[in-house]
């Protein structure tokens, strides 16, 4: 009787089909035709290539180079198609780019590739940044596992194979200024090393990586510094009773509630929490180089305690005198932004506290299951273990179950009305400067139901357009910074000036 053949399938392969099937799962309003708007995520038909747009306009350069980036990329694709890669890409960076780092860690068991790609994908920081439509901080998240990779393999190899993989993490990351400055500091601390050379290299990439918004900050007429009340406003908060650290703790704290899971607030959020803190002690000191532990460790904290800066005595004080005295620190002022080390490295450690449960518990693995680059391991796939990596791929859900339904609503696909197209074309070929009224930021659309939206008037018109660059927050509403939209307000408060 012939011998049957068993086809092997890598467990990295396993890891990289949740990854892909949780994407979806999350994104699945996406399918709809339309284009993507809700609450800072503003995609359009044809969304114009100005001087806004590379940040010399008046406003204050905040979504430089992503606005530019954004345009070119509709030309290519349109905006439909521009707005569903600009969702997917990063979370399928992110999920695929985990399972790469876990095994360059030690960790080679298919639950722990599974928990890991599958958290990546699946977080609490991740869910409340899609809700809040700041999807372009996301490729930062995305980018970072890559970048540890390729810092830490220029650390540790001499050659260049490593530096053209560098360069593209680093420039997903500096989409946004944010990401810039966190990939710059995860760049310099993971790859340092004692060659001056490739810190000299390392330097001067990061440094290159901040010049698309630097230099429109120093040209533009906005102001360089901003409201010191931003900092409360826009501060981590408590989303269940136990203050804000327990928050942050379980990778969550944004600072809107309107865009947090329902289940954040219950048991879950608790259990998530001590899930964190159990990854963390018991994945921690598995991850090997050592010297990369212990760096990652220092971003780590580093980004909780930034992150949490608004709400501790001292700091808060320390950070409102920064943002109303130091030119660009307003970027400080959304704290919990800054927890993505964290993340990163809760969902790293995580896995491979799961890598060695199921070493202890399951038997070696083998055949569709052996991930391990020498393919040394041998024997079946033990039951325990098989139900380690079921468990290892549903917790993530389990903890955030309504993570699909606080996204359906905002990443549901509108269609703008028919009049907007035919102002577009009507101001196609105009110079003048166009002024949406009323006079706000943020407004609300009968064709855009159950959302607050960013003026969509900015990206879609082709001539410079004049929008409130005020914010209201929780009650509070904070200075803008652009000179051009303050002597509108003056205007139509009859007191010109």
């Amino acid at each position: 009787m012939p011998s049957r053949r068993v086809t092997r399938v890598p467990g990295r392969r396993i890891a990289e089909l949740l990854v892909l099937l949780l994407t979806g799962w999350l994104l699945w309003p996406q399918r709809h035709a339309g284009y993507g708007l809700g609450h800072d995520m503003v995609f359009t038909p044809h969304q114009p290539l100005n001087a806004g747009s590379v940040g010399l306009g008046s406003a204050s350069p905040r979504a430089v180079p992503l606005d530019a980036l954004v345009a070119l990329a509709g030309r290519l694709f349109g905006g439909q198609l521009t707005g569903r890669i600009a969702l997917a890409v990063p979370l399928v960076l992110a999920g695929w780019g985990m399972i790469r780092l876990v095994r360059a860690c030690g960790g080679c068991r298919l639950p722990a590739l599974l928990l890991a790609g599958g958290a990546a994908v699946w977080n609490p920081f991740v869910i409340e940044r899609l809700a809040l439509g700041q999807w372009a901080l996301l490729w930062c998240y995305g980018a970072l596992p890559w970048l540890v990779l390729a810092a830490n393999r220029i650390r540790t190899e001499t050659g260049r194979q490593h530096w053209a993989g560098l360069v593209c993490a680093l420039a997903a990351c500096a989409i946004t200024p944010t990401g810039a400055l966190i990939g710059a500091a995860v760049l310099l601390v993971v790859g340092w090393t004692r060659r001056p050379t490739a810190v000299a290299a390392l330097a001067g990439l990061a440094a290159l990586m901040q010049l698309p918004w630097l230099l429109p900050a120093v040209t533009s007429g906005a102001a360089v510094t901003s409201d010191p009340h931003a900092v409360a406003a826009f501060a981590a908060r408590a989303e269940r009773p136990g203050g804000v650290l327990g928050s942050l703790l379980s990778l969550g704290g944004i600072w809107n509630a309107d865009v947090v899971p329902a289940s954040r607030g219950d048991l879950l959020g608790y259990l998530t929490m001590l899930a964190v803190l159990a990854g963390l002690v018991a994945g921690l000191p598995r991850i090997v180089p050592r010297l990369l532990a212990v760096r990652l460790a220092a971003l780590a904290a580093a980004g909780l305690l930034l992150a949490a800066a608004a709400g501790l005595p001292g700091l808060s004080g320390l950070l409102r005198w920064a943002v109303r005295v130091l030119p660009g620190a307003g970027l400080l002022r959304d704290g919990q932004k800054w927890l993505m080390p964290f993340v990163l490295l809760a969902v790293l450690a995580g896995g491979l506290a799961v890598d060695r449960l199921a070493g202890r518990y399951g038997t070696r693995p083998a055949g569709w299951y052996d991930t391990h680059p020498s393919g040394r391991y041998g024997g079946r796939p033990a039951g325990r273990t098989l139900v380690i990596a079921v468990a290892a791929a549903v917790l993530p859900l389990l903890l955030l179950p309504d993570g699909p339904a606080t996204l359906r609503t905002p990443l549901t696909p509108v269609h703008y009305p028919a009049g907007w197209r035919t102002v577009a074309a009507r101001l196609a070929g105009s110079g003048d400067q166009v002024l949406v009224l009323p006079f706000a930021s943020y407004r609300s659309f009968g064709w855009a139901p159950g959302r607050t939206v960013l003026d969509p008037a900015p990206r879609l018109l082709a001539p410079p357009v004049l929008v409130d660059d005020r914010l209201a927050v929780n009650g509070t509403l904070l200075a803008g910074e652009d000179p051009a939209a303050a002597r509108v307000r003056d205007l139509l408060r009859g007191n010109p000036s």
